[in-house]
């Protein structure tokens, strides 16, 4: 689910209201709005009623067994990391999403809004340490947790993360279950898991 869905999904949680009073909620167009209400009903989420001109958005009932993926994305040059994460992290919990070098995982961020990223350093085109920089300059991708995967074991690696406010440093080779916990031990501020 994207975040902006996420976003008006809370906003309607609150009851009936217009999609003036839905807008003036959110950091949003109400043309943005418009199309994330659409696509949330056609997920069969919310729904409305016309009341003269006026859409009345409303949360359809059982919404609160639907129960969201975290979405991980994966950057790491290596397809058998990307596979081994893939297999290990249960599918009812995880969606993951991969990419094969940073330029892609940029890319990735912003079209596909992950919950969280595991991130090698050493990849083509773009390093794990630039990715880190792009994410941190916008206000939209600046709060994503990233774990660090990777094979360079120094304790300056591990700084230079932890100064870039990197949420965990993982060494390979690593334990699929330590993966797992750490990326739940990340998202427990912001993800009930």
């Amino acid at each position: 689910m994207h975040w902006r869905e996420k976003e008006l999904l809370n906003v309607v949680k609150e009851g009936k209201l217009t999609t003036s009073e839905i807008v003036s909620r959110v950091n949003m167009s109400k043309v943005t709005a418009l199309k994330y209400l659409e696509c949330l009903r056609e997920k069969k989420l919310v729904d409305y009623e016309e009341i003269g001109t006026a859409k009345i958005w409303f949360l359809t009932t059982g919404e609160e067994k639907i129960k969201e993926k975290i979405k991980v994305l994966v950057a790491d040059d290596d397809k058998n990391v990307i596979y081994i994460i893939k297999c290990s992290l249960p599918s009812d919990l995880f969606e993951v999403m991969e990419a094969a070098n940073g330029k892609e995982a940029l890319g990735m961020v912003f079209a596909g809004s992950p919950d969280i990223m595991i991130l090698d350093i050493m990849m083509p085109e773009m390093d794990g340490y630039k990715v880190c920089e792009e994410l941190k300059e916008h206000d939209s991708t600046r709060g994503i947790p990233i774990i660090i995967l990777s094979a360079k074991v120094s304790v300056e690696d591990k700084l230079k993360a932890m100064s870039m406010g990197i949420r965990d440093y993982i060494v390979k080779p690593f334990d699929p279950r330590e993966l797992e916990a750490r990326i739940k031990m990340a998202l427990r501020q912001t993800i009930s898991v």
